[in-house]
């Protein structure tokens, strides 16, 4: 086989490819197949499906009944008591310590001698946050801010050295408590009104520290970085998935909730971390460019297949829709929109992986920019105190300077999960999986925007950001001047555009048609990073298969949530699911037609034939006794939220090595053969698959 020289040279030598070149790995995907084995000595499939995997998390040690038994009454006790007090916000603080307990109990999850006395001091400080909510707060009122801060240990006075506490809050993806540090600086006062800097640090790999360690080391340790004057968080991010999936809005949650409880600048936020932390840093710097004044990344990973070496050996084929997808999560495609947001970067001198660090800066380097890049000397996967105190500074140089009221945009997407920087969005794109992108700028009264690959735009300005009494307003898109809106002097400046068949237009408001938008566009995980709740089929299925696959996958989607994404599935009888739930949650069934009866009631809306004799995809005909589709589209029920068929998290087992392996494993929609059942890479067999298109039809 004879491959573009270009492309494996790229990857031979760990460079980074153009954007458009990054994810045509055809080597991979279109690699010789002989009695199962890859040509060129590459791993058979079949080894990659039926190989054993670690569990994750890894299985601990187990108290005694009688120590187990202690610790359930008090979790009792205090659950009982919590039950009378109102004010549900401050009890969060005090449920995240008695269900990490609890699910160190339940799961076995102790893995060190010290951390059953973890399991005391979390129970104990949560009898004493009790005490106190009950003290200022009985049932039927509500604590004051001062008071709840006392909950967390906080006195109400200036702080003589920085101060680590944690506290909890209630994930909207599926109602689970998750817990988060938090460490106020020396000299903080409590009833200071400025806004504060918050610096998130997001922690490393590491498959031991569930709910249980991760709170006793965050109450023990103000960690690896105390800026002066700077609030610092550490979010647990759902323990070990490199701030992916519903580990990233777990990340943008607790923002949220330290910005209720304090005064946080919304823009002097930063998002800094090493390790994993340093691969979830890259990532939520070069897909949320402008939601952090500054990023700090320090070694992790930029990709899947350089990093896990393979462009030399891949373990399994990788299909043309895993290969669209890797352009997710792989940061290095998505490097220039590090133009948007000041970033200084670490590596270990003597580190493997600093190899990302290499690789992202040349990658700039290739597109015309760069950034400061600190290198420990002599050190290995770790930060040296010079380099440390080096960024810092840095950071603060940044922080002390102004800030550009409306920036330069230059953006850049493959999904619109990932639409906006600063005050441009797109909302629409030509082909989802090829980049677009947009260069804006405003000027006086003009927006200039330049555009590749983008059929919908919304601007947002904020307030008085248009110089004085100005109202004409000039658009101009691709060299095209638009009649556009009027400002209005004292408001947001807002404006929609489509491109149509004679060109870019001015539209009078966003375009709700049936079309992939944001929040809107697969693939199949993308609908567990939001509020999703499950919905169990009340009768079997038609065919006996079927049934047998439906109710494994089922109990492995449940399975895998809770150990994985460390929450609680949210689940509803299809009898039972009412218009509330379909209003606010994603519709994740299972079964076919004949077993869920929501499925039923929508199955003439979906763009596929499935019945009792025949299931019919894409103009497909698949043998209906021992096929399933997986599947998301909009929900007929609620075109703005998702339904989803007989699919939970698609990456499985495989994935538990190492964070980069965590990634799409589906597209849009699937066909499996079921006959043998799920393995660790996929929940059956393969024979169709694909994307949507922009409307969210079947593509040719």
């Amino acid at each position: 086989m004879i491959v573009g020289s270009d492309v494996v040279e790229n990857v031979k030598r760990n460079l980074p490819m153009k954007p458009n070149q990054a994810f045509r790995h055809h080597f991979f995907a279109n690699s010789f197949v002989i009695s199962g084995l890859f040509c060129c000595g590459f791993l058979s499939a079949q080894d990659a499906t039926t190989a054993t995997y670690k569990s994750l998390p890894p299985a601990g040690k187990s108290p005694s009944s009688d120590q187990a038994d202690v610790w359930r009454g008090k979790i009792d006790q205090i659950a009982k008591r919590l039950d009378t007090v109102s004010d549900h916000a401050a009890a969060n603080d005090i449920h995240v310590l008695t269900r990490a307990v609890r699910l160190a109990i339940e799961k076995n999850l102790f893995y060190k001698a010290k951390d059953f006395g973890i399991a005391d001091d979390l129970l104990q400080l949560a009898t004493e946050r009790l005490e106190r909510l009950e003290s200022i707060a009985p049932e039927g009122g509500e604590a004051s801010r001062p008071d709840r801060l006392g909950i967390l240990g906080i006195e109400d006075r200036q702080l003589a050295e920085p101060l680590a506490t944690v506290a909890g809050f209630v994930s909207h993806v599926d109602d689970s408590v998750q817990p988060y540090g938090l460490i106020l600086p020396a000299g903080w006062i409590p009833d200071d009104p400025t806004p504060k800097r918050l610096d998130v640090w997001l922690h490393g790999r590491g498959e031991t520290k569930l709910e249980l360690q991760f709170l006793g080391e965050r109450l023990r340790s103000v960690g690896p970085i105390t800026p002066a004057d700077t609030i610092v968080l550490h979010p647990f991010g759902r323990h070990c998935n490199a701030y992916k999936f519903a580990g990233e809005t777990d990340v943008f949650e607790a923002i949220e909730d330290v910005a209720k409880r304090f005064s946080i600048d919304p823009q002097r936020i930063s998002i800094r971390g090493f390790s994993m932390g340093g691969a979830g840093t890259w990532h939520l710097a070069v897909h949320h460019p402008s939601r952090w004044f500054a990023a700090n990344p320090g070694a992790g990973f930029v990709d899947t297949i350089v990093y896990q070496g393979w462009d030399e050996r891949p373990p399994y084929s990788i299909s043309p829709a895993q290969e669209k997808l890797l352009a997710l999560y792989d940061s290095i495609a998505w490097v220039d929109n590090l133009r948007n947001v000041q970033t200084i970067a670490y590596g270990g001198e003597l580190d493997k992986q600093k190899n990302a660090s290499d690789r992202m800066l040349q990658a700039a380097r290739e597109s015309g920019f760069k950034w400061p890049y600190v290198i420990g000397t002599g050190m290995g996967h770790k930060i040296d105190a010079d380099s440390a105190k080096r960024m810092d500074e840095q950071l603060a140089q940044w922080d002390r300077e102004p800030r550009t009221t409306i920036p330069e945009v230059r953006f850049m997407t493959y999904t619109l999960r990932y639409p906006t920087c600063h005050w441009i969005t797109i909302t629409g794109m030509q082909r989802h999986w090829t980049a677009a992108t947009i260069q804006g700028e405003v000027q006086q009264g003009t927006v200039k925007l330049n555009t590749a690959g983008c059929t919908h735009l919304a601007i947002d300005l904020p307030a008085d950001s248009l110089p004085a009494g100005t109202d004409a307003v000039t658009i101009l898109v691709d060299g095209l001047a638009l009649a556009a809106p009027d400002a209005v002097a004292g408001q947001p400046y807002r404006c929609f555009l489509q491109k149509t068949s004679a060109g870019w237009a001015v539209a009078s408001g966003p375009d709700l048609s049936q079309r992939k938008q944001p929040g809107l566009q697969g693939p199949i995980d993308d609908a567990l990073m939001d509020r999703f709740i499950f919905v169990r089929p009340s009768r079997p299925c038609w065919h006996g298969n079927v049934q047998r696959w439906m109710g494994d996958e089922y109990r492995y989607a449940l399975s895998r949530w809770r150990s994985v994404m460390r929450g609680e599935v949210r689940e509803v009888l299809d009898s039972e699911l009412n218009q509330e739930t379909i209003a606010d949650s994603n519709l994740v069934l299972f079964g076919d037609p004949r077993a869920n009866s929501v499925l039923a009631g929508i199955i003439d809306k979906l763009p596929i034939v499935w019945t009792r004799d025949e299931l019919t995809v894409n103009g497909r005909s698949f043998d209906v006794t021992k096929h399933a589709v997986v599947m998301v589209f909009p929900n007929p029920l609620n075109p703005l939220r998702y339904v989803v068929l007989n699919s939970g998290l698609t990456f499985r087992e495989f994935s538990n090595v190492s964070n980069s392996r965590q990634i799409a494993m589906l597209p849009d929609w699937a066909v499996l053969d079921i006959s043998a059942g799920g393995n660790a890479l996929l929940p059956g067999q393969v024979q169709a698959e694909g994307f949507f298109d922009e409307r969210w039809e079947f593509q040719p």
